[in-house]
């Protein structure tokens, strides 16, 4: 017999693999992959960051963040600009394409989320943004699966 404890996360599992096909297939629209998407969502909330920064904000270690980077450069998303006094500090900027992908990147989003929320109260929502903010928070503890 599988436990409640087994079902929940079972549930969290498909639940996490259901929205991302969900955003797959929206951000491809946009010739969006879901680790360049966050970047931007990083980088409208705090334009010109530093790439070792981003990354962490991420969660991408240096060799994926700086290929990842490399490829929306490429895209003329982003740009990289270097410290004058010392070149390894790489700062990442947003382009004037990247900035205007937010508003319709954003109504996308907002949709999904409507969508996926549609039948929840705000107290629902509350409660759920607060419980997933544990869960997070446990496993961001340095002591976590040691």
């Amino acid at each position: 017999m599988i436990s409640d404890f087994d079902k929940t996360g079972h549930l969290m599992g498909t639940l996490h693999r259901a929205l991302k096909r969900n955003y797959d297939r929206q951000l491809k629209n946009f010739s969006l992959t879901p680790c360049q998407f966050e970047v931007l969502m990083a980088l409208w909330e705090e334009d010109g960051i530093l790439l070792s920064e981003l990354g962490r904000r991420v969660s991408r270690d240096g060799p994926t963040i700086t290929g990842v980077i490399d490829r929306m450069v490429k895209k003329i998303l982003v740009k990289r600009k270097r410290g004058s006094s010392d070149r390894r500090v790489v700062r990442v900027i947003l382009t004037a394409k990247g900035k205007s992908m937010q508003e319709q990147v954003s109504v996308t989003r907002r949709k999904v989320l409507e969508k996926i929320t549609k039948n929840l109260s705000s107290k629902d929502i509350k409660h759920l943004e607060s419980v997933l903010l544990k869960i997070m928070n446990n496993m961001e503890e340095p002591e976590f699966l040691d």
